[in-house]
């Protein structure tokens, strides 16, 4: 069950991201936090810290690197 609302989640927050857009920088932000994610879940397997990691990722490439 766990691992369906992930899926489910993870649908919903990656289905309006314009992947064929060259010139955007939303793709890249947010595969690059979803990959922190990922990496964060896959060495200490705890969903909190995976969540609240990727999303500090994002906020903070998001607010710094990729703001226009």
């Amino acid at each position: 069950m766990p691992a369906g609302v992930m899926l489910i989640l993870l649908a919903y927050c990656l289905r309006d991201l314009p992947l064929t857009h060259a010139s955007t920088l939303a793709p890249l932000t947010a595969l690059t936090a979803l990959t922190a994610t990922v990496g964060l879940h896959l060495w200490r397997r705890n969903a909190l810290l995976s969540i609240l990691g990727g999303t500090a990722v994002h906020v903070a490439l998001a607010s710094t690197v990729f703001a226009r």
